[in-house]
């Protein structure tokens, strides 16, 4: 009886798998062909090239526009990172007068959806002339929840370590890069997991922000792409693989440090 509960978990695992990769399934088969028909699914090997993915990176606009979002998500991510593993670490490891007020508030943040602080958001960065900016784009990224994750992450490292290194007259700054950071490594591949897909995913906000191509990411170009070839499948599926592949093969490498790190944010509430 056991054994076949077990064949009926395994068999509906396989099938919820093969349910959530069947769509990008389709979008590479479909962005290797030529065609207005998008049930097409014939794997013939003659009807296959890349002649798609050829004329997307021969045009300027969309090379301007991949270049922005691999400018806007590393520096996303490099903010983030900098920001949460410093706040992060005041609010663990530093005492000052309110400090669990302070985070109680930032935490609530994350309760407020993203697209109910869009109009305050941009009547704020209008204010400061930063429309039509890169500035614009990468100063809004961080999120509460980096913080969360690296206050977690370095509430586990011991209280010896930083009285040491004190002894020893070391700055808050240098403990936080040589003995704090060291010990967290797989939670800030965490947040830079969740920065970079964020950033190079984000679309209502650089579409709002942004009015010229000199500063609109990959996401915009994907509406676009779709709106001059809605006849050709094919063309848009590829643009749509262009826009996943980077973050899926960014997550695949840093897959395992993912799951660590995840582990260890939890450690500590």
């Amino acid at each position: 009886m056991k054994k076949i509960s077990n064949y009926v978990v395994n068999i509906f695992l396989i099938f919820v798998i093969l349910l959530c990769t069947l769509p990008f399934l389709y979008m590479m088969l479909m962005s290797l062909k030529s065609t207005t028909n998008a049930y097409d699914l014939s794997l013939n090997l003659s009807s296959m090239s890349l002649v798609h993915y050829k004329k997307i990176f021969s045009d300027p606009t969309f090379i301007r526009y991949f270049t922005n979002s691999v400018f806007v998500a590393i520096s996303g991510v490099l903010l983030t990172l900098f920001t949460s593993c410093t706040a992060g670490y005041a609010f663990a490891k530093l005492q000052f007068k309110g400090s669990d007020k302070i985070f109680f508030l930032i935490i609530c943040t994350m309760l407020v959806p993203s697209q109910a602080i869009l109009v305050p958001l941009y009547l704020l960065v209008r204010g400061f002339g930063w429309v039509n900016t890169f500035k614009a784009l990468i100063l809004p990224l961080p999120t509460a929840f980096s913080v969360f994750v690296m206050r977690n992450a370095i509430m586990s490292v011991p209280t010896e370590l930083i009285e040491s290194a004190q002894i020893d007259g070391a700055s808050n700054f240098k403990i936080l890069r040589s003995v704090i950071l060291p010990l967290v490594k797989s939670s800030m591949l965490t947040v830079a997991i969740f920065s970079f897909i964020g950033a190079w995913n984000n679309f209502t906000w650089p579409l709002i922000i942004t009015t010229e191509d000199a500063y609109r990411t990959l996401p915009i170009a994907l509406t676009t792409m779709k709106t001059q070839y809605d006849s050709d499948v094919g063309l848009t599926m590829a643009c749509a693989a262009i826009t996943f592949l980077p973050p899926f093969i960014f997550y695949l490498f840093l897959q395992s440090k993912f799951e660590e790190g995840m582990a260890l944010s939890g450690v500590k509430g």
